[in-house]
């Protein structure tokens, strides 16, 4: 039997695939080489895309590098929601544990090796900050809206639940870092310790008021 002949690539998918290779080389040297040395013509290299077609998708490095975080959150989302049909049924508090534990492994890959490069990186570069700050506004927000799904109807309803996830994301980005210098068994045993205080952690998001900042 004839192979059945494919149809040739439209001008769409073309653009779409090199959109996603310079994407892909991005990580790969920001994780590899780090951000100083992560530059346009690297990442052309790497894509083995041309001048034209990267500057074309990303004018300057600082549109390319935060493309490249989103790029990762995405990929990292569809795996979570891969992943979530395997969760304990709702209901359980071993599902919430199992969803904790999902958000844990954000924080301990590549999506936050490349997300640490980027932040160092805009502590300085003025042009690199504002675009990074409003990429992890929006990052926020996307976390928040996929945990409310995978925790599951009871936990989603529960008015700390927002509070409670940004008290989490912080603990764990603290965590992370210091697991990039420490490779610190008592980080897992930690992680252990906050599952079994989320459930406090939700009540006081609640009920604890919120404390005006001094402008």
């Amino acid at each position: 039997m004839p192979e059945a002949v494919r149809a040739p690539r439209t001008q769409q998918q073309r653009r779409d695939e090199t959109r996603r290779a310079l994407l892909d080389a991005a990580v790969e040297s920001l994780i590899e080489v780090g951000f100083a040395r992560t530059t346009t013509l690297e990442v052309q290299r790497r894509a083995n895309a041309s001048r034209g077609a990267l500057l074309h998708h990303f004018p300057s490095k600082t549109e390319l590098l935060v493309a490249a975080v989103d790029h990762l959150a995405e990929m990292r989302a569809a795996e979570l929601r891969l992943l979530s049909a395997e969760l304990p049924a709702e209901g359980k508090g071993s599902r919430t544990d199992a969803v904790l534990d999902l958000l844990w492994q954000c924080f301990s890959g590549t999506f936050f090796q490349v997300a640490m490069e980027l932040r160092t990186a805009a502590r300085t570069d003025l042009e690199l900050r504002p675009v990074l700050v409003a990429a992890e506004r929006a990052l926020r927000d996307r976390i928040v809206a996929q945990a409310r799904k995978l925790f599951g109807k009871e936990v989603a309803d529960h008015p700390g639940l927002e509070r409670a996830i940004d008290f989490t994301l912080q603990f764990m980005i603290g965590s992370a870092m210091t697991a990039v210098l420490h490779e610190d068994a008592r980080l897992d045993i930690l992680i252990d310790d906050f599952k079994t205080l989320f459930p406090t952690v939700l009540t006081n998001a609640a009920t604890t008021p919120r404390k005006r900042t001094k402008k």
